[in-house]
């Protein structure tokens, strides 16, 4: 072998021993990060339904209990990339859920408030119209 195909054959050889020592380690963040995301979205989910998604946006958050499902199925068969992109979906879904929940609370709170500024207006005009 002369030498310029030693170096080239060192240099693949090297190239591909770099490759074996990565490839696991490229991985285990990609099951690292999927798995945060997964995480993450279980969080959002929650607090989604303590704000009462479930009665307010029920179909948002059934979409992220889905892609969620979707992502723990995917990370069982280690399709890590996948099963994070279903995760961060899920996580969409259940942020939007819990914005559209607290923004109907809010309507509500307003519009009972509005009530009752409405009718101590009504009693005040009566008492002065009585006077």
């Amino acid at each position: 072998m002369g030498t310029f195909k030693r170096r080239e054959f060192m240099s693949k050889k090297a190239t591909i021993i770099l490759l074996a020592l990565l490839l696991p380690a490229l991985s285990w963040a990609n099951k690292s990060d999927s798995m945060k995301a997964i995480n993450q979205a279980k969080v959002l989910i929650e607090t989604a339904e303590r704000n009462d998604a479930s009665k307010h946006a029920p179909y948002l958050l059934k979409s992220s209990r889905d892609q969620l499902a979707k992502a723990q199925l995917r990370v069982e068969d280690r399709e890590w990339v996948d099963a994070e992109i279903a995760a961060k979906m899920a996580q969409r879904d259940a942020e939007v859920a819990d914005a559209k929940s607290r923004a109907m609370k809010a309507e509500k709170s307003y519009q009972d408030l509005k009530a009752v500024v409405d009718l101590l207006k009504n009693e005040l005009q009566h008492k002065r119209s009585m006077q």
